[in-house]
């Protein structure tokens, strides 16, 4: 099932009682898959309590210290933010961002997508966005747009299924065809941790090559992950990349 494949990723929370109300919201849509990261405080009788039901999701969170961690094997990460940022993400709806989700399952056999919710008082960090390949924002009123955790989760929930939904009627054969819709599969899409690791080759050959002065060069890279976040490498992509740069870094140490 596809939904099984989608990770709500909760970085930090604080509260137990938001923990057990966005599994009752994850539940009531058919997510099951719940991942924290350093809960304040977890396992807890109030995040119990709040689940009314869902208990099952709790049972089966997966706990992680470490959010690269926590998102390594996924091969779509995005993030949820309200703040405006020096250097932008490309941005979507929940609508659209659940569009996006359910496609890339559908023409990924083994895809997992990951979405991250950030702190209930700050949200999360420009590294942790740094992660993402995009930005989910929702149109609250301007004038009041802070959203509880578990509420933020029902609305990118509530989207995902309906896109769900959706895509199964249109697999349903016709009357008049004994197949229903047939999808192109893609090749493997890359995982987050491939990525990093692809750039992290490219920043130490990059200043192997003393492309710019700064040390490390921190703008650079994270104007060059918001790029590669758009090109949704393969993982034969990413080899042919790591390819060229280990030949450059042969050249480098032929030449010295």
């Amino acid at each position: 099932m596809l939904l099984s494949k989608i990770k709500i990723v909760l970085v930090e929370p604080t509260h137990p009682g938001n923990i057990g109300s966005v599994a009752r919201a994850m539940k009531t849509m058919g997510l099951s898959s719940l991942v924290l990261v350093n809960p304040k405080k977890f396992p807890h009788y109030e995040a119990s309590k709040l689940a009314a039901g869902a208990e099952s999701v709790l049972e089966q969170a997966q706990i992680y210290g470490d959010l690269n961690e926590a998102i390594s094997e996924a091969t779509l990460v995005v993030g949820t933010s309200v703040r405006e940022r020096e250097i932008s993400w490309p941005t979507k709806n929940p609508k659209d961002i659940a569009e996006t989700a359910i496609e890339h399952l559908t023409s990924n056999l083994h895809g997992s997508v990951a979405i991250l919710f950030g702190r209930e008082s700050s949200g999360l960090t420009n590294d942790e966005m740094d992660l993402c390949q995009m930005q989910i924002k929702i149109d609250a009123n301007p004038e009041y747009s802070s959203l509880n955790l578990a509420s933020a989760v029902q609305i990118l929930a509530y989207e995902l299924r309906m896109c769900w939904l959706k895509t199964r009627s249109d697999q349903m054969p016709s009357p008049d065809s004994k197949l229903g819709t047939s999808y192109h599969i893609r090749q493997q899409a890359a995982t987050r941790k491939q990525l990093d690791g692809h750039l992290e080759h490219l920043q130490s050959t990059i200043e192997s090559l003393n492309f710019v002065k700064s040390r490390p060069p921190t703008q650079l890279m994270r104007k060059l992950t918001r790029l590669y976040a758009k090109a949704e490498l393969t993982v034969e992509e990413i080899q042919i990349l790591r390819g060229i740069l280990s030949a450059i870094d042969q050249e480098l140490s032929i030449d010295n």
